[in-house]
């Protein structure tokens, strides 16, 4: 009784945030794009976002492709005397909630990350990209790469060499980074039961090759793979690869597409015992005129997990995992909507262990460089019969 109560008390609580907000939109204000290259072409986020940031439209994402260039930058030398132009923060604070079945509700203030960034094109052939992230934890991540490009604006092949995100967070069709705050489960979250502990989202160091011609990219990495403790970016502690192969195309100039996506790869745990693994995944998303104005968003995506493992790690487990997100951009008012289902059965040999998950959320940008998101979720765990909820409401800053 005690939970159904807070429980109710916390989605009133919500959604008097929520319709406050929403009310509160209809005094819109404009907003920019990242402030580097906002500064560096005189132009706010309509240039290379949708629907918020720091989600891209067709021409954001083709201009990340080429290695920070527009088309008519190609094969030309690069300024790079204004630092302004390349360097860039952002910082993130949220407020969050978390009752978990059995354990104590959480309730604080976090600051979440404070990350730097110095990217962009610097030669006439070649690019980088920087990313030093101070963690909630108090850890250093850094995100760090250099990339070429070769060819014309509609037919051309790049590399990238370095510590980077390999797909998740670059990628398109469900691959981009998120329109509110949290990534769907089956892209953030370890699939199998017992198995490798990989996340698709996961940082890794590696070589990617591509190939671009017009609205499709073919993407091929050789990558370190995960450590004993899943981490790409930590201690590469055997000699396999992984690799990975991914084929994406977009649709319109809002953004709509698909990817295809492959990626096989090795874990030794502790003991050195061996587990190899793939997942095959396939994502996409279309955009359509709005009722009210501006764009509703159809996005779903489903990942097929294989674990082949020794009778001492478990033995062999295949799972299933899937969501839908729909999300609803009322563009004169400066906001969206949106709502996720996350699906995921990590063993296909067992029918009470599988995790639903489902998200609400409301995202605005308030002023140039601020924008507001608040998420609600629910999760029902099978395995223990339990279930969860949380909220998170972010305040994000780019300057």
């Amino acid at each position: 009784m005690e939970r159904e109560f807070l429980f109710k008390k916390f989605i009133w609580f919500f959604g008097m945030i929520l319709i406050s907000l929403i009310l509160e939109s209809f005094n819109p204000i404009p907003a920019h794009a990242i402030p580097a290259f906002a500064r560096k072409y005189n132009a706010d986020c309509s240039m290379c976002h949708y629907p918020n940031v720091p989600r891209l439209n067709s021409f954001g994402h083709e201009f990340r492709r080429a290695g920070y260039r527009t088309p008519e930058e190609f094969n030309k030398d690069q300024d790079i005397s204004k630092v302004g132009d390349f360097l860039a923060a952002r910082t993130r604070v949220r407020y969050e909630y978390e009752n978990i079945e059995n354990d104590p509700a959480r309730s604080e203030f976090v600051l979440n990350d404070t990350t730097i960034f110095y990217s962009g094109a610097l030669t006439r052939y070649f690019s980088a990209f920087n990313e030093l992230e101070r963690e909630r934890e108090g850890e250093l991540e850094l995100v760090a790469s250099i990339s070429g490009v070769y060819g014309q604006p509609d037919h051309y092949s790049t590399f990238r060499v370095g510590q980077f995100h390999t797909l998740t967070r670059v990628g398109f069709g469900g691959f981009d980074r998120p329109t509110g705050i949290s990534t769907a489960s089956p892209l953030s979250s370890d699939l199998t039961t017992g198995g490798a502990p990989f996340k698709i989202n996961t940082d890794q160091r590696g070589l990617e090759l591509t190939h671009v011609y017009k609205k499709s990219r073919i993407i091929a990495q050789i990558l370190n793979g995960i450590n004993p403790d899943g981490k790409g970016d930590e201690g590469d502690t055997d000699t396999a690869k992984d690799y990975s192969i991914a084929y994406e195309r977009i649709l319109d100039d809002l953004a709509s597409g698909i990817t295809l996506y492959g990626y096989w790869g090795s874990w030794f745990d502790v003991s050195d015992e061996r587990t190899g693994f793939a997942r095959y995944a396939l994502t996409g998303n279309k955009i359509f005129p709005g009722i009210l104005g501006g764009n509703f968003e159809i996005m779903a995506g489903y990942v097929r997990s294989q674990d082949k493992a020794s009778s001492a790690l478990g033995g062999n487990v295949q799972g299933n995992a899937f969501f839908v997100e729909i999300e609803d951009y009322f563009e004169p008012h400066n906001f969206t909507v949106l709502a996720r289902y996350d699906f995921i059965d990590p063993d296909d040999d067992t029918g009470n262990d599988r995790n639903e998950k489902w998200t609400i959320g409301y995202v605005r940008t308030l002023q140039s460089y601020l924008r507001l998101a608040v998420e609600a979720n629910i999760t029902q765990k099978d395995a223990d019969d339990s279930t969860d909820y949380g909220a998170t409401g972010e305040l994000m800053v780019n300057f």
